[in-house]
């Protein structure tokens, strides 16, 4: 369960209006940012120091003599409060993990500059205007999440406020400056774009997203089905490429299944209002509406189509994440949280609309089709959607950075997609980087056509009359019982899908040796069906075994589990366990 985060008061609407002092003093920020940018003779410790450039950038905008004294104490509060609203950014070895950061796209700029040419003084004015931009928006990401600290009723308006600020930066025209994010409905999905320890802050906010008006809602939600599925596409493309294995490989399969529990639970719960959406346009003959959100439900289908299409008994086990969805009570006995009655209710209202509108999407989807040489999102290619707006920061140091384009149209094809996908592809063209390095990140126009017709095949599978694969069973023998005469025949779970910590578990062959704190990693990250302390550690069962024991359409057994831990196993895999007494 998700534990008591400290609050952190954030007044809103100061923050509104500091913002809006910054934009009218943006030639006085500006001017203050290129005298920092011109270092091309300061040590190279300063240039690679992130913390002293950071207080750097910020001393350019609370320098404003305008700036007073109350406003002087808001310096830090944005970031402060999303930290502890639980997205504290998980440490990550040579990366920079969290929203884009104007002193890490300073550094990176600097070392651009160092292996090739430091620009003059216009060059040098032109990217401090790309990192005022980046400033104001990274605040207003931070602030987009603290729309609901006042009260969800009052929720809407404030969003609107965000918008306005975000139009007020945009309406001043600077040249070659790239337009980040026109949206401020996106911006609640790319604050939670970084790696953390506290997966409960995600569900926390697409519960509160439900409060806003429902036009505003339909979009966050679709930002968000775009965003994580190019995610988790861009995964499946590193992994398939490093282990040259083919997108249908099992251990590919399995292992990306395993990993992704927050990702695959996030999508079931943006997709639900989606697919609602979509089946009320289907019904009202909204084509345009219709269009929109098959779009973008297709592509948040599409990291593994076959899983939230064909196999939603096994998405429903994937998607579950033990600690923040089941709780023991006084009693010993497991029982869902609210938290985890919430997400089972959304799986059942999921397996339900995806069920009723697949003919709709098999109708729909060839409009999404990937086009040889021109750019779809099914190609799109990064790590977090963070990484999208750093892409473009970083080109903008660079005089050929095309301008055009924001972050919401990496996820859409579109009539200019000829020149999209030539834009897509100069992020990574700096003259810095050599030719085989750029080559690595080209648009891969037939992962892109794979991806699609991966979709298109599930949707056709689901509305062709068969049955489908047969997941199989789990049955679980409770502790000190022996198995039925109809389970004697159903072999154990093979032991490769136990580990434990426990060394008397290990040597009695019951599990394989885990290193506990790698252990409780995994366990955090949702990687176990079940997981409980041993009397000498910890003993878990991997999610690996539903697409390699039961989603071949084999049982299995499972005997000797802990009261708790047998019902835990049972709601996690409620739509696949049976009782084995």
């Amino acid at each position: 369960m998700t534990t008591a985060r400290p609050r952190i008061d954030v007044p809103f609407q100061a923050h509104i209006e500091l913002l809006q002092l910054f934009l009218t003093r943006r030639d006085d920020i500006v001017a203050r940012l290129e005298r920092v940018l011109n270092a091309q003779r300061a040590p190279i410790e300063y240039l690679q120091d992130g913390v002293r450039l950071a207080q750097d950038v910020e001393d350019c905008f609370f320098a404003c003599a305008d700036v007073g004294a109350n406003q002087s104490r808001l310096r830090g509060q944005l970031e402060e409060a999303h930290w502890a609203s639980g997205f504290r950014p998980h440490p990550i070895a040579g990366l920079h993990n969290g929203p884009a950061d104007p002193a890490e796209m300073m550094m990176r700029a600097f070392y651009l500059w160092r292996q090739t040419r430091w620009p003059g003084r216009n060059g040098r004015l032109r990217y401090a205007h790309t990192l005022f931009n980046l400033s104001v928006i990274r605040c207003l990401e931070l602030l987009s999440v603290r729309v609901w600290d006042d009260g969800a009723g009052g929720a809407g308006d404030r969003l609107s406020q965000v918008q306005g600020v975000l139009d007020q930066l945009w309406t001043i025209k600077i040249v070659d400056q790239p337009v980040f994010v026109r949206d401020a409905r996106w911006l609640i999905q790319l604050a939670q774009s970084l790696a953390t320890d506290d997966l409960g802050a995600y569900f926390e906010i697409a519960e509160r997203v439900a409060s806003l008006p429902h036009e505003d809602r339909l979009v966050v939600h679709a930002a968000g089905v775009r965003m994580a599925a190019g995610h988790l596409r861009s995964q499946i493309r590193y992994r398939s490429t490093k282990d040259a294995a083919p997108l249908d490989d099992q251990r590919l399969v399995s292992g990306t299944r395993t990993s992704n529990a927050l990702d695959f639970a996030l999508l079931v719960q943006e997709l639900v209002p989606l697919l609602a959406g979509y089946e009320h346009a289907c019904r009202t003959g909204n084509d345009q509406k219709r269009l929109e959100l098959a779009d973008a439900i297709c592509q948040g289908i599409s990291p593994d189509p076959e899983l939230f299409v064909n196999r939603v008994a096994l998405l429903g086990a994937y998607s579950m994440i033990e600690h923040l969805f089941i709780a023991i009570d006084p009693e010993g006995r497991a029982t869902y949280t609210p938290m985890g009655n919430r997400h089972v209710a959304l799986l059942e209202e999921y397996e339900a609309l995806i069920g009723r509108v697949t003919q709709s999407l098999v109708d729909d989807c060839a409009h999404f089709r990937p086009v040889a040489g021109a750019y779809s999102p099914y190609g799109a290619l990064y790590g977090f959607s963070s990484d999208l707006i750093k892409h473009m920061a970083l080109k903008a140091s660079q005089p050929d950075a095309a301008t055009n384009f924001s972050l919401e149209d990496v996820f859409a094809a579109g009539d200019a997609s000829v020149d999209k996908l030539a834009w897509v592809n100069r992020w990574r063209k700096l003259p810095h980087l050599k030719p085989d390095v750029q080559k690595q990140f080209d648009y891969p126009q037939e992962f892109a056509e794979d991806m699609f017709n991966r979709v298109e095949q599930a949707l056709r599978t689901r509305t062709d009359g068969t049955d489908g694969a047969r997941t199989g069973r789990l049955y679980v023998v409770s502790e000190g019982a022996h198995s039925s005469s109809a389970t004697s025949s159903v072999p154990d779970l093979p032991v490769r899908y136990v580990g434990s910590s426990d060394p008397e578990i290990v040597s009695a062959h019951k599990a394989h040796a885990c290193d506990e704190p790698q252990l409780l990693s995994d366990r955090r990250e949702g990687k176990f069906v079940v997981s409980y302390r041993s009397a000498g550690g910890w003993v878990a069962i991997s999610k690996a075994m539903l697409t390699e024991v039961l989603g071949t359409g084999r049982d299995a057994t499972i005997a000797g589990l802990p009261r708790a831990a047998e019902d835990t196993l049972k709601l996690m895999c409620r739509r696949m366990s049976l009782p084995g007494r």
